[in-house]
């Protein structure tokens, strides 16, 4: 990338980040007149922030007594959340902790001016993880078909709820970037296979690993990348054998990120490796709710977010063809629905959408790119009727997000009604 080409991605981004808070303040003062510090306070959000203020704040020797935590053993509390998020989230923590500090503001890490550089957070790296889709796509398509796949990804998914309006604070854009840069890197990784290349696709996806343990399914992309039948199966496992270096590399990367989580489990629990969410699992593993996480009236991730379907059509089409590595994303994208739906609560509580798919939303990029690209090359008319659904699917994914209240959503039976209310203007 030359100095141009940066100082044009450094602008756009600047213009990305001011539109996102202006939508987030129009969101939450204009829609909802929800304080800021919804961003944080509570649920799992609060379960990443409290790391870095129990870091840079607080007594480390509390760090077995956080707030947002289940009880452990011996008076001794543990986090169920992972440590990736407040990672990403480091270098803007410390912006407000010492614009706090010069300014005389409160220091405590509960205050607005930490929430506010979280929110920032969520903005620039769902740009980031835009830009690296954007990057991604023009391996396979020209600049038309990237630009727009990569804004239906944003506009059309609930990308958008959780990266400008209120769910910043949650984990799924964090994972949707880490995973776009890694499946660039991985692409760039198997055109000249240097040790370089395996750093920059290794520790993005060991964070998404540590932001989501889930998100470990995405792993087969690397693995499986270019195999399309037996014989390129084989070639690929012969490759793997002549380049163990490669995956050895990977573990010891992996290790490498996890040291600040392993120190966190062992300094609680004694323990390196520990499953901390204890009693919450996935029970559901021989009877997984598939409708639920693919139609669920709440948050079915086909009935909030119907963009994918083209992605679908399109991965359908590319298996049939065995092209652009269609075998690893359907593998991918099966696994973590299976997963998803085995989850103790497959709905994911208040969700908007089906959240837990946003996390492998960039592995549908080409596909999605694909079913653009023959929209293309259709008839006006058909392009101009295609077109019109998805500026159909843009406003249902804008409007919903706008208009979505948690506890109007979940707190009352699921109707009609409640749904034509959530949408209506």
């Amino acid at each position: 990338m030359n100095r141009s080409e940066l100082s044009k991605l450094v602008k756009y981004g600047w213009l990305f980040l001011i539109a996102g808070l202006v939508i987030n303040y129009i969101y939450r003062l204009v829609f909802h007149s929800t304080p800021i510090e919804k961003i944080i306070i509570g649920s799992d959000m609060e379960g990443y922030f409290q790391y870095l203020v129990h870091f840079f704040i607080r007594d480390w020797s509390t760090f077995d007594q956080m707030r947002w935590t289940i009880p452990y053993s011996e008076g001794k509390t543990l986090s169920v959340f992972t440590c990736g998020v407040a990672i990403l989230w480091l270098p803007f923590f410390l912006m407000a902790h010492l614009i706090s500090i010069f300014f005389g503001l409160d220091t405590g890490g509960y205050a607005n001016m930490y929430y506010g550089f979280m929110l920032v957070a969520g903005i620039v790296y769902t740009y980031i993880g835009l830009v690296f889709m954007y990057k991604f796509l023009r391996e396979f398509f020209e600049h038309k078909v990237s630009i727009i796949t990569t804004a239906l990804f944003f506009l059309a998914t609930n990308v958008f709820f959780y990266s400008v309006l209120l769910g910043a604070g949650m984990a799924h854009v964090y994972s949707f970037s880490m995973i776009a840069i890694y499946i660039y890197f991985t692409h760039q990784f198997f055109k000249d296979s240097t040790k370089k290349r395996l750093i920059l696709l290794g520790v993005p996806f060991a964070l998404a690993v540590l932001i989501r343990p889930t998100n470990i399914i995405s792993g087969l992309f690397f693995f499986l990348y270019g195999v399309s039948s037996i014989d390129t199966f084989k070639e690929r496992m012969v490759f793997w054998i002549k380049n163990y270096w490669a995956i050895v590399g990977l573990f010891i990367i992996g290790v490498i990120v996890f040291i600040p989580q392993m120190a966190y489990w062992h300094y609680v629990t004694g323990k390196f490796l520990v499953y901390s969410y204890q009693e919450y699992g996935f029970p559901n593993w021989n009877a997984p709710k598939f409708g639920i996480v693919l139609f669920g009236k709440y948050n079915g991730w086909l009935t909030y977010t119907p963009i994918v379907i083209f992605g679908l059509v399109g991965l359908f089409i590319l298996l049939w063809k065995k092209q652009m590595n269609s075998l690893a994303i359907s593998l991918v994208l099966l696994i973590g629905i299976y997963v998803n739906a085995s989850w103790w609560v497959p709905t994911f509580s208040a969700a908007v959408g089906q959240r837990a798919m946003i996390d492998f939303l960039p592995v549908l990029a080409v596909p999605l790119g694909y079913a653009i690209k023959q929209i293309y090359g259709m008839s006006r008319q058909m392009k101009f009727a295609f077109g019109f659904v998805v500026l159909i699917f843009i406003f249902y994914n804008i409007q919903f997000g706008f208009r979505y209240d948690s506890w109007m959503w979940w707190g009352s039976p699921m109707n009609w009604d409640k749904f034509w209310t959530t949408l209506k203007f």
